[in-house]
């Protein structure tokens, strides 16, 4: 069966006055699917060889998995990410419409794709708590959700563990992350969030979740404020990642 197929069946009488379009293209299919065939089969997933440490795919298939020079040139404050897709089409359609136009029932579905398709990273992460990368107030407001916590409640519901939604917080509004060059992207976000509630991450292992990752500027000043405050040890998973290969 297919990973990207819903568990949670709509009933055939909603079907008829709410079909279910793909998320990729918009054409009406099954309510066990996100995707139609032809999108789904378009669908890029992260596969070695990769970035031990950032997750970034190297170019060469037959290449083997070490650190990449980024990495040991500026070793970030989190142990690990990983993403499970390439964010091109047709998932980048797909966060777009859980992050920006409210299609929030994606979390459920997005969440169990990344259970299932990162469930050794995690196994070997054997996190204590799960927290989301958090939005500034004001953007809060304005968007009326933020994506990556309903992300990080389903992912822990799944895993058992609690999700600490309050205890980073974003502190500092920023500009858009969008078109800004990687030393921009640091600098945007330096001094941005801080941890309230330092209790909750003494000596945890912290699951951090975000919905992409492009240059790991934003999650890993979250990792330096955990990190700095007492974690144990942050490791990063996205739903998809820019297709930035070394």
């Amino acid at each position: 069966m297919s990973i990207l197929k819903q568990l949670v069946i709509v009933p055939r009488l909603l079907d008829v006055f709410f079909p279910c379009l793909c998320a990729g293209c918009g054409t009406p299919v099954e309510a066990s699917r996100l995707f139609c065939a032809e999108c789904e089969a378009d669908l890029a997933m992260v596969t070695a060889p990769f970035c031990q440490i950032c997750g970034c795919p190297f170019t060469s298939p037959q290449g083997n998995e070490h650190i990449c020079g980024e990495c040991l040139q500026q070793p970030p404050f989190f142990k690990a990410a990983r993403s499970v897709f390439i964010y091109k089409e047709p998932i980048k359609r797909a966060i777009i419409q859980f992050k920006f136009l409210g299609c929030t029932a994606l979390a459920e579905l997005f969440a169990k794709v990344i259970i299932t398709n990162l469930d050794g990273f995690i196994k070997q992460i054997a996190p204590d708590i799960v927290i989301p990368v958090p939005l500034h107030l004001s953007r809060l407001r304005e968007r009326g959700y933020n994506q990556c916590l309903l992300l990080a409640k389903r992912i822990a519901r799944i895993l058992g563990i609690p999700c600490k939604k309050r205890t980073l917080q974003k502190v500092k509004p920023t500009m858009s992350q969008v078109g800004l060059s990687l030393s921009q992207r640091r600098f945007n976000v330096k001094g941005s969030f801080t941890v309230v509630d330092p209790d909750a991450v003494q000596g945890r292992r912290i699951l951090l979740i975000d919905d992409v990752f492009t240059t790991g500027s934003t999650v890993n000043e979250c990792a330096k404020v955990l990190v700095k405050a007492g974690a144990d040890g942050v490791w990063v998973i996205t739903l998809a990642r820019t297709n930035n290969v070394i």
